[in-house]
């Protein structure tokens, strides 16, 4: 939970001895409704129970395809700015790194899944978190964020909630789109997604994409390729299958995190990260009769990442090293899950799991002289879990879920149970407890200097309690949002045993509230309020990038059927942040409009204008950083 230490620089400022004391998205129906039948079997997330209704009593918020196309992000975080409950800042421009929280948690406190494959990598000093740059926005379909624990379903990482990203795959509308953008700042990309039905056996989908940034200041460019190939079984018979693969490679260069940036760093070469990130997974679905079914389900994933850091010199805080590293990390999860439907009111689910990863890390630290400091680690971890689902009146709904994970030496049981309760025709109250650890990463662990093989998990205990309404015939829908997370047994660092350790708690509670109003068929309106307030067991301590309030709010609207305009706030209060130059220091609030407005003039035709941060304000959001201003992007695409 430390991420109010420097996170970039957890492990050479460990090695010197340095303690440092969301525009609103449309509320997509299926946040509230029951997935379409024509949805995939495995797109089905956040429970054991392959009944697509039981997603519904879920706490989450569901961006669909049409909400990004909306937005015209060139950025993952662009597409999650205004989601309640998250804050999200952006270090600098195109190359630097991005920060996620949900409800308070640290960015390793989320399980980050691409097409249902996890892909948090713990051989990082970022303890596990995701570089959200690996992901394009233009070959997403779908994202659901999770509110709440859900080791129960995924294991360790899972304190704070989830974030599932699903990937275009082939639609019967179209055998194709492909797109080209332009922008300010030297931004080049476009994307290809072909789509074809082999007989009546299986339906492929291949997608590639390419994007490049450059933001014209000194150390900040970016460069990303992927490539995304699915095959699916149809969906009338007796056993469904998938396949999948992602590939993601690209290299950036900026100033070190926490360097003071472009304003503050005193040394002037930039950072370079090379990355790859490669998935595969395959499933199989089969249904004994209409009660029982099985699935077996097996994902494997690899990350590679090359960092050379010029280091930090020295500020308020010590100076960092210069550091090399190339870190490397693989894993392997196998899972099988049996339901049964007792009756329409009871469902029960019991399966097991396994997951081996391997990873290490080798770099040198100048010290003056190259000081080597790599590690390697193994570790499995085999795992049991049951879930039931029941119903005892039509109004009434529970869902209760135990799993039991045993990774080396270490045994950790969580627990779940949510409740769900019709009110009336237009209101439902759900309520959840739930229950989450995170295995101590490999650098905390294994780190010549620092690891510490003794460390625990650390674990979260999560409340929450919403109301969901529906007025005017559904023309408005709002949810508001009570919760209260509580981490324990977070991993720090200890300077007089020079080691990392167990230890602090930290509480966040707060209330969200967001809504969708359908004026008519030319107009929607949507917008979100969040309130988080963090309470730390240690005196004097506060977290970063941790907003007490913020808010956003979406128009959309359709003079025409050719002409559509879509304009987002996203307002955020002050927050504390830190670097070597400056220490921790408190920022002020900032907010930025984007606009987009699309164009239509033949079928299938779509030219899309999409301007960020219209007003140019330059309010930073990391110490130093600069903020990249009004920036420009004109796209082109075209359906066939």
């Amino acid at each position: 939970m430390k991420y109010r230490s420097l996170t970039s620089l957890s492990c050479t400022l460990l090695l010197t001895c340095t303690p440092i004391a969301f525009g609103a998205t449309t509320l997509s129906p299926e946040a509230n409704n029951v997935v379409s039948n024509n949805t995939e079997i495995f797109t089905v997330t956040g429970t054991h129970i392959p009944d697509q209704s039981e997603a519904a009593s879920l706490p989450k918020f569901t961006i669909s395809a049409e909400d990004i196309a909306a937005l015209a992000p060139n950025s993952f975080a662009d597409v999650l700015a205004g989601v309640p409950g998250i804050d999200i800042f952006e270090q600098g421009g195109a190359g630097g790194l991005t920060f996620l929280s949900i409800r308070g948690g640290d960015p390793n406190f989320v399980v980050i899944l691409i097409d249902g494959v996890k892909v948090n990598d713990p051989t990082n000093s970022r303890g596990g978190a995701f570089d959200l740059g690996t992901i394009d926005p233009a070959v997403i379909d779908k994202v659901d964020v999770y509110y709440g624990s859900f080791s129960t379903v995924y294991g360790s990482d899972a304190l704070a909630g989830v974030v599932s990203i699903e990937t275009k795959k082939y639609s019967a509308e179209r055998s194709g789109t492909a797109s080209v953008k332009v922008g300010s700042n030297g931004m080049f990309g476009g994307s290809v997604h072909l789509g074809v039905a082999l007989a009546d056996l299986a339906k492929l989908s291949v997608i590639g994409s390419f994007q490049r940034g450059d933001d014209s200041t000194f150390g900040d460019a970016f460069e990303r390729q992927e490539i995304i190939a699915s095959l699916n079984s149809v969906t009338d018979s007796m056993t469904q299958w998938n396949m999948g693969f992602f590939y993601a490679g690209g290299e950036a260069a900026t100033f070190p995190e926490d360097s003071g940036g472009d304003r503050l760093a005193v040394i002037r070469d930039p950072e370079t990260r090379d990355f790859t990130q490669t998935n595969a997974i395959a499933q199989v679905q089969h249904r004994y009769s209409d009660a029982i079914k099985f699935d077996l389900n097996s994902a494997w994933s690899k990350r590679e990442e090359d960092i050379s850091s010029p280091g930090i010199a020295p500020g308020v805080i010590d100076g960092v090293p210069a550091i090399d590293s190339i870190s490397n990390y693989e894993r392997l999860d196998i899972s099988a899950t049996a339901s049964y439907e007792i009756s329409p009111k009871y469902t029960i689910a019991l399966g097991g799991a396994y997951a081996k990863e391997d990873g290490g890390m080798k770099s040198i630290i100048d010290f003056g002289f190259p000081v080597p400091a790599d590690y390697t680690l193994k570790r499995t971890t085999e795992s049991i879990f049951a879930e039931a689902r029941l119903n005892p009146l039509e109004s009434l709904h529970f869902t209760l879920g135990v799993r039991y994970d045993k990774a080396d030496q270490i045994d950790v049981t969580t627990a779940r149970l949510i409740s769900r309760y019709q009110l009336s025709a237009t209101s439902t109250i759900s309520a959840q407890y739930s229950e989450g650890f995170k295995l101590p990463s490999f650098f905390a662990v294994a780190h010549p200097f620092v690891g510490n093989p003794e460390l625990k998990p650390e674990q979260s205990k999560n409340y929450d309690v919403s109301i969901d309404s529906d007025f005017f015939t559904n023309s408005l829908t709002t949810r508001v949002s009570i919760y209260k997370n509580i981490f324990t047994d977070l991993v720090d660092f200890d300077p007089i045993a020079f080691t990392n350790v167990n230890r602090s708690k930290v509480t966040a509670e707060g209330i969200e509230a967001h809504l969708a109003y359908q004026a008519n068929e030319q107009l929607s309106l949507s917008g979100q309020f969040t309130y988080n307030k963090m309470d730390i067991d240690e005196e004097g301590v506060v977290l970063r990038r941790r907003p007490e309030f913020k808010a956003s709010f979406q128009v959309n609207y359709q003079p025409t059927e050719q002409l559509s305009l879509t304009g987002r706030l996203v307002a955020n209060d002050s927050f504390y942040d830190s670097s070597v130059p400056t220490g921790m220091i408190k920022m002020p609030s900032y907010n930025h409009i984007d606009l987009s407005a699309a164009w239509s003039p033949i079928d299938s035709l779509l030219l899309r204008l999409h301007v960020k941060n219209i007003l140019d304000n330059d309010k930073e959001q990391a110490v130093g950083f600069y903020n990249v201003g009004r920036s420009l992007t004109l796209s082109l695409s075209k359906e066939f």
